[in-house]
């Protein structure tokens, strides 16, 4: 009986049954993480033989990228309305071997003060009739459809660069007042752009959205993959085409003064998720890590 026993073991052993387990997973976390509203902050997640790390926030995929070897990238953002509190990062880590690691990351939303401008415009600019309210409806629409076309494949790469030239400071968030009404806060920063200002993309992406819209005018948005979107409003000409593959730093459009504006400029936006946040952000806080 013993000798049989014996042959078992041996048999079991040959077959990999009793072998050695998968190899272990050490798996350096992000710590606990602050966002203001309206910004974005990267995390990083590191280990060796790391394969794979997914992300969930809410009901929201968070997209991670391997940047180079064992560490992965990804961008979370708040947006500008979101309720100060907290909520949690769900992560979880896979190695070669299909071993898997979780890992809940505390996410702090904390609030912003933004600024406040009021003023004026005429009554007949700011009066919306029952066919300019179904036309915001449908245009509502192109744009809920075009950021509905994430994908997790990730087309940008950094530096992210300045649409225009000019420089000028963001009215990012800014909350606003037309006619002694409060108004939906300032989702984007508005650019000083002359008539006729070549507007580049700020990276690589895809064109998701094109046409011309009551209130931002001739518009263009840009998916950067990962759920990352940049918007470009109030064009006076389109250089691309709808579905075109464009690079950092190519011609998109001309800036002009179309939509519901008061003057030439350009309004740029950013938009992660479904949170809206400042697109500066991309340029300031992005680093070169998230290069491969």
């Amino acid at each position: 009986m013993k000798i049989r026993r014996r042959v078992l073991a041996v048999f079991a052993f040959c077959l990999g049954v009793g072998a050695p387990a998968a190899e272990a997973l050490n798996v350096l976390w992000p710590g606990p993480v602050e966002i203001m509203q309206g910004e974005i902050v990267e995390l990083k997640v590191s280990g060796e033989g790391l394969a794979e790390v997914e992300g969930r926030l809410d009901k929201e995929t968070v997209y991670f990228h391997p940047t180079s070897h064992g560490l992965f990238t990804a961008i979370v953002g708040a947006d500008l309305e979101a309720k100060p509190g907290a909520s949690t990062l769900v992560l979880t880590a896979k190695n070669r071997s299909g071993t898997q690691s979780r890992r809940d990351i505390a996410i702090k939303i904390k609030a912003k003060a933004f600024r406040k401008e009021s003023f004026t415009v005429p009554e007949t600019f700011d009066r919306l009739g029952p066919e300019v309210l179904e036309r915001i409806r449908r245009e509502r629409a192109d744009f809920a459809l075009a950021f509905a076309a994430s994908t997790a494949e990730r087309l940008w790469e950094p530096p992210f660069i300045r649409p225009v030239p000019h420089e000028s400071s963001s009215s990012f968030g800014y909350r606003r007042i037309i006619n002694g009404k409060a108004r939906t806060p300032h989702s984007g920063a508005d650019l000083r752009s002359p008539v006729g200002t070549e507007v580049l993309a700020t990276n690589h992406g895809r064109v998701v959205l094109l046409g011309d819209y009551f209130f931002a005018g001739k518009s263009i948005v840009l998916h950067h993959g990962g759920g990352l979107y940049t918007m470009y409003f109030h064009l006076a000409d389109f250089k691309v085409e709808a579905g075109a593959i464009v690079r950092r730093g190519e011609v998109i459009a001309l800036s002009g003064m179309s939509g519901r504006v008061t003057g030439p400029h350009l309004h740029w936006g950013a938009r992660l998720g479904s949170a809206r946040v400042d697109p500066f952000d991309l340029i300031h806080k992005i680093s070169e890590s998230q290069s491969q």
